[in-house]
């Protein structure tokens, strides 16, 4: 019925044009884009929302790798920084495919697809910046840093909460159920080192107080990628344009503030 409704405002929109300035060849154009409304940007009437938000999202997280691919890839620099532009690049070629999926027809919402493994692949990358020796540099594994290690674990604790309430407890298929659920555990993963270094007293070395803008901005992109899978999984449009364009926006400043932070502890 949606659809039906859908395509009906799409047709009074050709309907309020006036056929008799065009010729038959425009008339059969319009015609068939009312007939095939999934593979054209006008869609419904509108501008289709999941299509609006991939491209904002593919074209800032580009440009976030472009930006770490010339920052960070000259002959010594740090891997850290080289896995968080990988980050961007996993999330730049994952919504390229989905615009091509919407550009011809595909499905997009509440199953799984192949756009889903770079969301995944990016958040891989951004536990991996994280856990290891960046995480070591601060961490000795004293005593007197216990709080530091207890309190982020409120972070995972906040996704597998958002995991269960809209996820678990609603009425979603089994499929995009577990595919929420594997991202909803690397966003666990991920975002405690996030919290962990954006609190942590670096007294030694430094490096993490100079990456805390970064570490905020990736706790920020984690957590928008929870509300944006739930978005595509309901299909709230709306929801999903509102995290897409922060998602870019997070994603366009995120390498640009690594940067300045490897610069900032170097100078």
């Amino acid at each position: 019925m949606a659809r039906n409704i859908k395509r009906q405002t799409a047709y009074d929109i050709v309907l309020n044009i006036k056929i008799d300035s065009f010729d038959f060849r425009c008339y059969y154009i319009l015609q068939y884009i009312y007939n095939n409304p999934h593979k054209f940007i006008l869609w419904g009437g509108l501008l289709n929302l999941y299509l609006v938000s991939n491209i904002i999202t593919c074209v800032c997280a580009f440009i976030g790798f472009i930006f770490g691919g010339i920052k960070f890839f000259a002959p010594r620099k740090a891997l850290y920084a080289q896995m968080i532009t990988f980050a961007a690049g996993c999330m730049g070629f994952g919504r390229l495919y989905q615009i091509v999926r919407i550009l011809t027809g595909g499905n997009i919402l509440g199953e799984f697809q192949l756009g889903v493994l770079g969301v995944i692949g990016s958040l891989v990358f951004l536990f991996s910046a994280n856990f290891g020796l960046m995480d070591t540099l601060a961490d000795d594994g004293s005593k007197k840093f216990l709080k530091y290690r207890i309190i982020p674990a409120a972070a995972p604790a906040a996704a597998v909460a958002f995991y269960v309430v809209f996820f678990v407890f609603s009425d979603i298929e089994t499929i995009p159920l577990i595919v929420a659920g594997v991202v909803t555990a690397i966003v666990s993963a991920a975002s405690y080192f996030n919290l962990k270094h954006l609190i942590f007293p670096d007294v030694d070395y430094g490096v993490i107080n100079c990456l805390k803008l970064y570490n905020l901005l990736a706790l920020i992109f984690e957590f928008l990628c929870l509300a944006e899978m739930f978005a595509y999984i309901r299909d709230y449009g709306t929801l999903a344009l509102v995290t897409g364009i922060l998602t870019g926006i997070v994603l366009l400043i995120m390498t640009p503030a690594v940067e300045r932070g490897i610069k900032k502890w170097t100078t």
